[in-house]
């Protein structure tokens, strides 16, 4: 990758984290109930305080707040997810289908395990 194309993913990654917070909102004040769209706008706080989760580029699947080297599908998806959990707890998952990393009281906990269980190999 050239320094132009590192610097167009760079500001890609950086207008995402600016712009999913505001989409997050729109989404709890529209819900009937607040607590999973609250929960991924509490993960999204969270991990926008994480450097090392700051430069990768966060998106969201089905209430799951992803994190990804790349801008656009496919995405790469070798990082640990979180998720809040309808009781307000939140629940980290391994980048394999099914691994339960942990589950947390709090988004804050839950973004630390994330980060724990990053790739040591440099892929993020």
């Amino acid at each position: 990758m050239n320094l132009q194309e590192e610097r167009g993913t760079a500001d890609a990654v950086e207008a995402r984290w600016q712009r999913m917070p505001m989409t997050w909102r729109l989404v709890r004040d529209r819900a009937e109930s607040k607590t999973l769209p609250q929960g991924v706008l509490s993960l999204l706080e969270a991990a926008s305080a994480e450097p090392r989760l700051r430069r990768l580029y966060p998106f969201t699947k089905q209430w799951t707040l992803w994190f990804s080297p790349r801008t656009s599908p496919p995405f790469n998806v070798d990082v640990p997810t979180a998720e809040p959990l309808p009781d307000g707890r939140f629940r980290v998952r391994g980048p394999r289908a099914g691994q339960v990393v942990g589950e947390t009281d709090t988004a804050g906990a839950a973004i630390a395990l994330v980060v724990a269980h990053l790739p040591a190999d440099g892929r993020q």
